[in-house]
């Protein structure tokens, strides 16, 4: 059963596929929420417009879309890692921002769980190919 699966769907790399999957549904729900962001004022304009989860749903696709291709390449792996890292790094501190302002527990949780993705986002990291020999 396990051999038929895998010739059926090989997944080789299932980890960049739970962290591109990650990504989307970030950059949906920062989407769908134009009032999902409300401190500092001044900035509410930039971090609520869709162009910021446009960006988490476009390297979680190319995430996802990289761990089902044939053709992998270790340079495409490692910067899409550092970006997604950078993403998930700036969603941890805007959510423990907008928390500590708010007093609101569920920014704070929010912020947690970036940083946990954040984490997993480092271990991958640490196991990936670093050079092409």
């Amino acid at each position: 059963m396990k051999n038929k699966l895998k010739s059926i769907f090989p997944l080789s790399h299932p980890q960049h596929i739970i962290l591109g999957l990650a990504l989307i549904g970030i950059g949906l729900i920062l989407i769908c929420n134009d009032f999902y962001f409300f401190w500092p004022p001044f900035a509410t304009g930039f971090l609520n417009d869709d162009l910021i989860g446009g960006v988490f749903i476009f390297i979680g696709i190319r995430l996802f879309s990289w761990a089902i291709s044939d053709k992998n390449k270790i340079t495409v792996n490692r910067n899409l890692l550092i970006a997604t890292a950078g993403l998930l790094a700036f969603g941890a501190t805007a959510e423990f921002c907008h928390g500590y302002v708010s007093g609101h527990p569920h920014m704070i949780t929010a912020g947690f769980l970036e940083v946990i993705i954040l984490l997993f986002d480092f271990s991958i990291i640490g196991k990936s190919k670093k050079h092409n020999y």
